[in-house]
Order: C-alpha cells, then sequence, then structure tokens
C-alpha cells in the first residue's frame, strides 16, 4: 500500500481536486484506492456527490478511537465507485487538535492515523490523502503515514513563492517526526496561453529540478463541472484535458517509487509542452514570444542573475504603484463608484447558490416519478454508454440504456415500474455506480452502494392494464 499525502497550506491551488481527481484515475486504472479526507472542510465528500447529512462517521472518529483499529467500516467508508472508497471528513475535525479534543492528550497523537490505515495495508494498492490548509496534529498524522508528500502548486507568482515556503514547512516537520518524508511538486491551473505561466513553470524547473513532477495540469473548467456532479473528471469525460493530465501524473507515480527521481533534462530552458500531457522537458522557453513591454517604462538594470519571472513581477509591482494614485482618485469620484457598481458581476457564484443550484439538479436529474413511469437522467457528454442495472432487469447492464436528449444535455430513459422499492445503478461505458443525483442509497452484498427509489403510484398503462383483467 503506497500512501501520498497532498499538501499545501495556500489555498486554491487544486489540492482538492488534485486528491480526488487523481484518486479517480487510480481506480479507472484498476487500483483499488482510498481517499482520505483530512480537511475539516470536507470538499472531498463535496466533489464525490456524498450528502452532508448521509456521513455517519468520519474519519476523526475513527482516529479517536480507543482502538482505531477496532470500528464498523460500513459507517465510515463510502463506496464511489468498484474501486475507489472515501473516509469523509467532516467541521468536527478542527476540534480534535484543540486542548481538550482528545487527540493532544493522546499519547500516540500523530500516529493515529497510521494506526487507522494500517487496518486496510492489505485492501488497497493506494491512499492519497487530502491534508487540512493549517499545519498542526492531523497534518502531522498524515505525514507520519505518508510514503511521500505532492504539493500542488498553480503557476502564479504568489503561489511560486509559497512553494519553497511550504517545502521547508514539509522538511521540518518531516525531521520532528525522526525521519524524511520525500516530497514531489505538481503544477496544477496552468494556463498555455499565458507568457507568464510559462515562465514560472520554468523557474519551478529551474528551482526544484527533478523533484517536479514532469507534467502540468491545464485549467479546465470541466474539472469544476465535474466536481459540481459529484464525479472525478475521469469519469464524467475521459476525454477532457484535465482528465488526461490526471491520467499522465498517475502513470508517473506508478512508475517512479516514493523518494525516485526523474532524470534532468539537457536543455534546463525547457517548459511543459501543453497541448496533450507530455513531459515537462519537450516544450522550448525560447518558443514562446515575450509579452509586450509598456513603452513608458523607465529601464531599470536588472542584475544578470535575476531571472525573467522576477524581473516581470518588478515591473508588475511598479505598474501599481504608478496606478495607485488614479485609483484614489476614482474612489472618491461618486459617479465612478457609482457607474462600476453597476458594471461589476460576481466572478464565482455565492455559495448559497452553488448550493441552490445542486438542490435544483437534484430534483429533475436521478430518478424522478412521472405520470409516465420513473425517468432516469444523468449528465454526461454525448458519446457515451449509459444504461441501468436494477432488480427491474435482473440487473442487466444492456436491456434499459439510456439515450442522449441534445436539447437538455443528458442520458434519459423512462421506465415504467411497479408501487414499491427498487435498487438500481449506472452503468457508464461499463463502468458501474450509483447514481450521484440519488441520495437515497443502500450497501449491497458485494459492499458497494445501490441507488434507491420508492414508487408511489401506478401509471396509467398500469391502470388501464388492470381495467383490462
Amino acid at each position: 500500500m503506497r500512501t501520498i499525502a497532498i499538501v499545501n497550506q495556500k489555498g486554491g491551488c487544486g489540492k482538492t481536486t488534485t486528491a480526488i481527481n487523481l484518486a479517480g484515475v487510480l481506480a479507472r486504472r484498476g487500483q483499488r484506492t482510498l481517499l482520505v479526507d483530512l480537511d475539516p472542510q470536507s470538499h472531498c465528500a463535496v466533489g464525490l456527490g456524498i450528502p452532508d447529512d448521509g456521513v455517519d462517521m468520519h474519519i476523526g472518529d475513527a482516529m479517536l478511537l480507543e482502538d482505531p483499529t477496532r470500528f464498523d467500516e460500513s459507517r465510515l467508508l463510502w463506496r464511489i465507485n468498484r474501486n475507489l472508497d472515501l473516509a469523509p471528513s467532516a467541521m468536527k475535525l478542527v476540534a480534535l487538535e484543540a486542548a481538550r479534543g482528545g487527540l493532544a492528550d493522546a499519547a500516540d497523537r500523530d500516529q493515529r492515523l497510521v494506526r487507522v490505515l494500517d487496518r486496510f495495508r492489505d485492501r488497497y494498492e493506494w491512499v492519497l490523502i487530502d491534508c487540512p490548509p493549517a499545519i498542526g496534529l492531523l497534518t502531522y498524522n498524515a505525514l507520519r503515514a505518508a510514503d511521500e508528500t505532492v504539493i500542488p502548486v498553480e503557476t502564479s507568482f504568489f503561489a511560486m513563492k509559497g512553494a519553497d515556503r511550504q517545502v521547508r514547512t514539509i522538511r521540518s516537520l518531516a525531521r520532528r517526526l525522526g525521519g524524511q518524508t520525500p516530497y514531489r511538486i505538481l503544477a496544477t491551473m496552468h494556463d498555455p496561453e499565458s507568457s507568464l505561466a510559462s515562465e514560472l513553470l520554468h523557474e519551478l524547473d529551474q528551482q526544484f529540478g527533478d523533484r517536479l513532477i514532469p507534467h502540468v495540469i491545464r485549467l479546465d473548467r470541466k474539472l469544476k463541472e465535474a466536481a459540481t456532479f459529484g464525479q472525478p473528471l475521469v469519469d464524467y469525460d475521459p476525454d477532457a484535458a484535465g482528465a488526461r493530465d490526471y491520467a499522465a501524473v498517475a502513470e508517473f507515480l506508478n512508475e517512479n517509487a516514493p523518494g525516485k527521481t526523474r532524470a534532468r533534462p539537457h536543455d534546463a530552458s525547457t517548459v511543459a509542452a501543453v497541448e496533450k500531457p507530455v513531459p515537462i522537458t519537450q516544450t522550448k522557453i525560447n518558443s514562446i514570444a515575450p509579452p509586450v513591454q509598456p513603452t513608458a517604462m523607465p529601464e531599470v538594470e536588472v542584475p544578470a542573475t535575476q531571472s525573467r519571472a522576477a524581473d516581470l513581477a518588478r515591473r508588475a509591482r511598479q505598474l501599481l504603484e504608478r496606478s495607485a494614485e488614479i485609483q484614489s482618485r476614482l474612489e472618491a469620484d461618486a459617479d465612478v463608484n457609482a457607474a462600476m457598481r453597476r458594471m461589476e458581476r460576481p466572478e464565482r457564484p455565492h455559495p448559497e447558490a452553488a448550493e441552490s443550484k445542486r438542490s435544483q439538479l437534484a430534483r429533475i436529474l436521478g430518478a424522478v416519478e412521472t405520470s409516465r413511469g420513473v425517468l432516469f437522467s444523468y449528465v454526461a457528454p454525448p458519446g457515451r454508454r449509459v444504461a441501468i442495472a436494477g432488480d427491474f432487469n435482473r440487473w442487466s447492464d444492456s436491456t434499459t440504456p439510456l439515450r442522449y436528449n441534445d436539447s437538455v444535455g443528458v442520458y434519459e430513459t423512462i421506465v415504467e415500474l411497479p408501487p414499491g422499492r427498487c435498487e438500481y445503478r449506472l452503468v457508464v461505458d461499463g463502468h458501474w455506480q450509483p447514481d450521484p443525483y440519488n441520495r437515497n442509497t443502500t450497501v449491497n452484498p458485494f459492499g458497494e452502494r445501490n441507488s434507491v427509489v420508492v414508487v408511489t403510484r401506478r401509471t396509467a398503462d398500469q391502470y388501464i392494464g388492470e381495467g383490462a383483467d
């Protein structure tokens, strides 16, 4: 069992996105994978469609047991798909690190997660730990349990500066734990159209060398789209750029043991190609046109050893300082302020709006009872093979296909079911899974989750047929 802690104290770096999608890819490869959510924000559960009120036991509960190896697995583990399980988190996890939270007073307070995971050592090939954004006992537990750490770093100026600080922190924690935890840097949220992002990617390569995973995760809106529908991107759209990028990272990790470093490129001035998931060493930095320089920018002598990224950052700071006086005048103008307020639009939906969207989707997707029968629907790009298998069709994966409705962008079918309880699963491109839009589930004899729909009324055809008898 190989354990990776995914850690970064900086928010918005793609930490949880990496944990979910890397786990999804490994599972898709047929490798039994356990995703452990140590982040009290519980974003792994949200991104995999697990309802908050459905979590009966979280990973912190298992860690607090007097004997962390003895607990009811069916209460803790959620079966996401055939090869992927999730040990969810909860906001209560924050209290564990408090003085009276139960973990701080334990003699083995930094080894509780190790003892929980020891129970699964012969069951999983991979364990991925989504670490909390703060350094504390939970992160100590993750590093103690991990064979290596992966640090996601977006290709932006401030994130790059924070990467070095993050590496120093991990090294310091590893020394306190009496060992050395190998680490790798993963470049995320990379914009291939940005010259500055490419320059910063080159800086990461220069700074971390063979510790930098030789594949980048490109910006891909479908990563957020897949999370909205409770799926790893590789299940939602395996041909998407983000899915292919994470597949390349998974391939690299499978081929390289913890601590093993990649060969340094012969040409140190190389960065990642961004048209397909290929090693960082295949695209020349010289092929990227330099950005147009402002004509009014005063020339300042730059030391020869200073990187171009640092030079760009210095110039950006000069521009910001120059515009400060103009900005203050604009802010003092009441007419300008009124016009700006009318023009402003939020860049991202409010959390309550996002939750409202999920609630609306839950009402129209999944299994919905209608006068004609039960409407089953599933969101996925066209060209997929989607079917319903359940006790009503003897669990056939081909008898009841869903057809793509181009006008609304979903796969759908209507099945006449008699009143009563029905269990079913979705079969997407041969991959069996519970319905991500139906929160009503039950554990089947194989330890996986079946979706459940309860039919309360008969269809019109069933009434007519009953009258004919």
